[in-house]
This record gives structure tokens, C-alpha cells and sequence, in this order.
């Protein structure tokens, strides 16, 4: 059994260190439910890598974590010589694109389509926050360990198309999509709203996390969009609700997205070893 080590939690005697560092929103801080605790338990994982350091704050924008940003120094500390983590986990960009308002116009009502939902001038602000709160962080990370030889990979997290269907956490107090969307008037229709959240996905993954991705500097853009469904109702047994999955659903988002670019480096063995 792995274990995900948050914010104010320390290893016990005898307990594993830390073997990575994840930083980021959403998907890495569901509870107990997430794509980080879904990989620590996972049996394919190698004992040595099942033991992550999570950082992160409610609501905090990548910008936030890199120069005078209110985090930075957080993430300086977990970057001191003395630490040696193996390899990083970044999975953040839902702050930002809440912040945002998910770049959508004011008032959507006239939009004929999906693309057309969105201010080209907020959809441009918003990936260039993004991109500059990355390649800061990816920056900081080469920078910690520039009189080193090491050079671990940093794996960027690109999530899934989800479904704005309105379920929340709670379900009574709605989803956040759900809200954005009502707030600027976005067509309520289902296939509608998915579509516009395609492309916002589409957009954050092509224009930015792609640009990123270099495997010779071992720097890998795990793209998972399309590996979760999004036709009713069978989309219901991969998300939990309108913006995270079910833990089947992080387990297919791992099988068949992460793990092909965890294994080179022993993260994870080869398929049907457990090495446990």
C-alpha cells in the first residue's frame, strides 16, 4: 500500500520517503480519491516510487507557485539540495481556468456554436497563464538541481474531456462547471456544454502542455483526453461527479495514458509483474 504525503504530513519512523513531487489542484487533491492515491495503490507500481509528497492550496493558480508568487517559497523549500525526489508530478490548470471563467463571453446566448462561447481575448489570457505558470515551475525544478546530474522527468498532467451535468462535492450545491456555464448563459443542453469543455481541454492540451513536452529533457505531457466516456449514461461509472472520476476512472486514466510514460523510468513495471 502506497501513501500520498499532503501538506503538514511527515513520514513515521520507518516510513517511506517521499520518492515524488506533485504539485497541483483538482485531480491530485479529491480526498482520499484522486490520480495520485489511484497510482500509490496501484499494483503495478514499484515499492520504491509508492510514496509521493503532495503540495498544493485551495484555489492557488500555477503563477502562484513560481518568482514573488504568495507559494513560491513552498515550493523553493521542497526543492532544497537536501531533498532528492526521483521525479514530479504537475497537474494543475482548473484553478486557472475557474479563474478565468473557463474564458467564456459574458453572455452566450447567441452563441451558434460551442467555439463561438468563448472570448478569444480571455481563451489567450488564460493559456498564457497557464504556460507561464509551467514553465516557471519546470524552470524552478532544473534550477534546484542545475549542479547535479540528474535530471528527473516531470510528467504534466492534461485531465480528460469531462461533463457538465451539475453534479457537485455536495450534490446540492451544484458543480462549478455548472455554474460558470449558467452564469454566462452557455446553452444548457448536455452534448452542447460537453462540446464546449472539448474544446477548452483541446485548447489548454495543443496550445500549451504539448509545447512542452520534450522527452529528450524528460519533460512528458500525459495526454488522456478521450479515455473516459462522455455519452450518457455510461459516462456516470468513470466520473464521479461533473469534473472528477470514479477510481475506475483514474484507473483507466493511468493504464492507459500514464503508465506508458512512468515505465521507462521504474515507476511502474511491465504489465502483469507487480514486483511485490
Amino acid at each position: 500500500m502506497g501513501i500520498v504525503y499532503r501538506p503538514g504530513e511527515d513520514p513515521e519512523r520507518g516510513a517511506p520517503s517521499p520518492a515524488g513531487l506533485a504539485l497541483g489542484d483538482s485531480w491530485f487533491w479529491h480526498a482520499e480519491q484522486t490520480l495520485l492515491q489511484a497510482l500509490v495503490e496501484h499494483p503495478r507500481v514499484a515499492p520504491e516510487h509508492a510514496a509521493i509528497r503532495l503540495l498544493g492550496f485551495n484555489g492557488a493558480r500555477l503563477n502562484q507557485y513560481i518568482g514573488d508568487g504568495p507559494y513560491a517559497g513552498v515550493v523553493h523549500m521542497e526543492l532544497a539540495p537536501n531533498f532528492h525526489f526521483t521525479e514530479f508530478y504537475l497537474g494543475g490548470f482548473a484553478n486557472d481556468a475557474l479563474e478565468h471563467r473557463l474564458a467564456l463571453r459574458d453572455d452566450c446566448t447567441s452563441a451558434p456554436d460551442p467555439a463561438a462561447c468563448f472570448s478569444a481575448a480571455r481563451l489567450d489570457l488564460m493559456l498564457y497563464h497557464i504556460s507561464e505558470g509551467v514553465n516557471g515551475i519546470i524552470r524552478a525544478i532544473r534550477w534546484a538541481y542545475r549542479k547535479t546530474h540528474w535530471q528527473q522527468p516531470i510528467f504534466l498532467n492534461g485531465y480528460d474531456y469531462p461533463v457538465p451535468d451539475g453534479r457537485g462535492f455536495v450534490d446540492s450545491h451544484g458543480g462549478w462547471i455548472t455554474t460558470v456555464m449558467d452564469d454566462a448563459n452557455v446553452d444548457p443542453d448536455p452534448a452542447f456544454r460537453t462540446q464546449v469543455m472539448r474544446h477548452l481541454i483541446d485548447a489548454v492540451n495543443d496550445e500549451v502542455l504539448a509545447e512542452f513536452h520534450a522527452p529528450l529533457e524528460h519533460v512528458f505531457h500525459v495526454d488522456s483526453r478521450g479515455v473516459l466516456a462522455t455519452a450518457a449514461p455510461q459516462y456516470r461509472e468513470d466520473w464521479e461527479n461533473e469534473g472528477y472520476p470514479t477510481r475506475e476512472g483514474f484507473a483507466k486514466i493511468l493504464e492507459r495514458a500514464w503508465f506508458p510514460m512512468l515505465a521507462p523510468f521504474g515507476i511502474v513495471n511491465p504489465e502483469g509483474f507487480t514486483g511485490r
